[in-house]
């Protein structure tokens, strides 16, 4: 037996009444008029329960291309230690 069967086209305004006076009661304490209580309704309801898809990015962003040039040769580790010594004495 469905939920619909057991009410009668004729007893429905009487239901529906009931149900506003009672929604009515329940808001008055609690700050909320009737307009917003049942905007938060309708949102909740046809918010999906699952999260969206994620977005792809539509925006291309081409990054400039990096060159390094290197004028004169790279000393050697131990050269650059003695240079560095050679400055620090002479100081």
């Amino acid at each position: 037996m469905t939920v619909e069967s057991w009410i009668k086209p004729d007893e429905a305004p009487e239901m529906a009444a009931f149900a506003t006076a009672m929604i009515d009661a329940a808001l008055v304490g609690s700050g909320l008029a009737r307009d917003a209580y049942w905007a938060a309704v309708r949102k909740g309801y046809n918010t999906p329960y699952n999260d969206p898809q994620p977005r792809t990015a539509t925006v291309n962003v081409v990054e400039p291309a990096v060159t390094i040039a290197v004028s004169e040769p790279a000393l050697p580790v131990a050269a650059m230690a003695a240079a560095n010594a050679a400055e620090i004495h002479a100081v």
